[in-house]
């Protein structure tokens, strides 16, 4: 479908539709000016908690790249219906972390939609030295995730009343959570590569890091953080359909090995505003540990990428 679209070094772009890095980019001012956009429908029945997440995942982009926030522009798709103080809530819930982030708002485009959605388009900012690729992956190096996997899941089993948004509150907190920490992080200690989890699943946004160098992966299921009742929900068919295309799609390219077909579930789930996934040398995997527990985010060590290609999820 993208086939006769500008490539990748037209107009001096650095990035262009052949890359795979989670914003585009152009030199500027001694770095590189980053670009973003990305908004969804509600995941939550809170307006202000889902503006919060819907601004949260648009600015991890920028995070997942090494880069700091510079602006953002709101997007809205709103049946006016529904109320404009329900949209306020909305763009309060966006504002606050937008805010949070240290960018400015500069300002919108809305329009009358059937259904609300709502993100941010955003610009951001990284020393070229410092960026960091979602490609650039050695064999040997460790794999280490932000944030807890299974929120698709939790809310499927929302909008299908089979839990409550009390229940699972902490995963819709996670969700709204910054990944600007974790990149800080990662600026501290130097790494290998990173991208952000969000539509195609843990192993989805893996196999895209390793792309074509013909590596792979090892993971220890037991290590990855999944939402309590993820699995459960998921076994019994709780889920939206973008995890069984994530599934059809990269069954080919991921062996289990000693683990149900139940347990690599959460591992397909499309992620809204997941954690930063990392590849770091060995070497460098206490200190990005220590860094990262010691800003309050979650540090888990899932796996380590391997010369062989395929991804194997181990017990």
């Amino acid at each position: 479908m993208l086939e006769g679209f500008a490539p990748a070094d037209s107009d001096g772009f650095v990035s262009g539709m052949g890359s795979r890095d989670d914003a585009g980019y152009i030199p500027f001012d001694g770095g590189l000016l980053l670009q973003s956009v990305d908004f969804f429908t509600p995941i939550v029945d809170d307006p202000y908690r889902f503006g919060q997440i819907a601004a949260a995942n648009a600015l991890s982009d920028i995070y997942a790249m090494g880069g700091r926030p510079l602006t953002a522009m709101n997007l809205v798709a709103f049946p006016t219906s529904l109320g404009l103080d329900v949209l306020r809530e909305i763009l309060e819930g966006g504002g606050s972390k937008i805010s949070e982030s240290g960018a400015r708002l500069c300002g919108g485009h809305t329009v009358d939609d059937d259904e609300p959605k709502y993100g941010l388009s955003v610009t951001g900012w990284v020393e070229e030295e410092r960026v960091v690729r979602n490609q650039g992956a050695r064999p040997g190096d460790a794999l280490v995730l932000t944030k807890a996997l299974g929120i698709g899941i939790l809310a499927t089993a929302l909008k299908r009343e089979l839990v409550s948004e009390a229940e699972i509150d902490e995963a819709v907190e996670a969700a709204a959570r910054l990944n600007g920490g974790a990149c800080e992080a990662m600026r501290a200690v130097g790494v290998s590569a990173a991208t952000d989890v969000t539509g195609f699943g843990l192993l989805g946004h893996l196999s895209e890091m390793l792309g074509p160098s013909g590596q792979g992966a090892v993971l220890r299921r037991a290590s990855v953080p999944v939402w309590e009742r993820a699995v459960a929900l998921a076994a019994e068919g709780c889920y939206a359909a973008g995890l069984n295309s994530n599934r059809e799609y990269l069954s080919a390219g991921v062996r289990g090995d000693g683990v149900s077909d139940d347990d690599l579930l959460p591992l397909y789930d499309p992620q809204t505003s997941g954690g930063l996934l990392i590849a770091v040398a060995p070497e460098r995997l206490p200190k990005l540990l220590a860094e990262l527990t010691a800003g309050g985010e979650q540090a888990a060590a899932i796996g380590e990428v391997t010369a062989e290609p395929g991804i194997v999820v181990a017990r």
